[in-house]
């Protein structure tokens, strides 16, 4: 591909903002910031890998991870309640749970090697999945306590410890931030063809190697993402219950925070 043809291929973004400018839909500007972000992380992490593919050194190889999984965790703060606190290092230490189980599984049985140019780009999906998935249950979190105070309430009313109060609560949100994992996996094949396996065909490699390497990347990605939403979720709902086991009101708080 060449950088005209990228640039003429670019110009598509046209569409999406004439529909938006048509409809009202006021998400021009922020599909302009987006593109325009996303090319200039792209160049500029694309020189970075030249340089580290180049080097090959562990301790490289080790902060550039790192850097993935601080950026990931610290994107997962917008989406969190507002009772909720130390947000950033429960999604570091989710995603981390998540990346070091799945990825240190699959450098054990050798499906890949730690070289930068295979342990970086499964990182940074094992990253994105992982954030993602902490997103929806922050989210579903969120909305559970808003909206069902009165049943929780009712439960440690009759002596339910918050873990007990607030069972469901964890079991809908750890279910809804994985189902879209295992939706989209269902699907390949027969609705799409993934990313990665896109990638490499037309890269040129064998159509059933690239499936050996996507499945690859299923298997760990689908791993990291239960993990990360599990453990982001235990660690985060008991700060919607204060010292004394009480629920805390979130309207209550999102008008007058402490």
């Amino acid at each position: 591909m060449t950088t005209s043809s990228l640039l003429l291929t670019s110009l598509l973004l046209l569409i999406p903002i004439f529909i938006s400018y048509k409809e009202k839909l006021r998400i021009s500007k922020d599909l302009v910031i987006a593109a325009l972000r996303a090319v200039i992380q792209l160049v500029l992490i694309g020189y970075l890998l030249e340089f580290v593919f180049r080097v090959k050194d562990t301790w490289i190889v080790l902060a550039l991870i790192l850097v993935i999984m601080i950026n990931a965790a610290a994107n997962t703060k917008k989406r969190a309640s507002k009772v909720m606190h130390h947000v950033f290092w429960i999604s570091f230490i989710a995603i981390m749970a998540g990346a070091i189980l799945s990825l240190g599984g699959v450098l054990l049985t050798g499906a890949i090697d730690f070289t930068p140019n295979e342990m970086i780009p499964v990182a940074g999906m094992v990253g994105s999945n992982g954030m993602i998935a902490i997103n929806l249950s922050y989210q579903n979190l969120n909305r559970i306590f808003t909206k069902e105070t009165a049943s929780i309430e009712a439960k440690l009313s009759l002596g339910a410890t918050p873990s007990l109060a607030a069972k469901d609560a964890i079991r809908e949100s750890i279910k809804v931030a994985i189902v879209p994992t295992i939706d989209s996996v269902k699907t390949y094949g027969l609705v799409s063809i993934p990313g990665m396996m896109t990638g490499l065909i037309i890269a040129g490699v064998p159509p059933l190697q690239a499936i050996k390497f996507q499945l690859m990347v299923v298997f760990i990605h689908t791993t990291a993402t239960i993990i990360s939403a599990l453990v982001a979720t235990y660690l985060s709902y008991r700060q919607f219950f204060n010292y004394r086991h009480q629920l805390i009101h979130m309207k209550k708080t999102e008008t007058n925070p402490t």
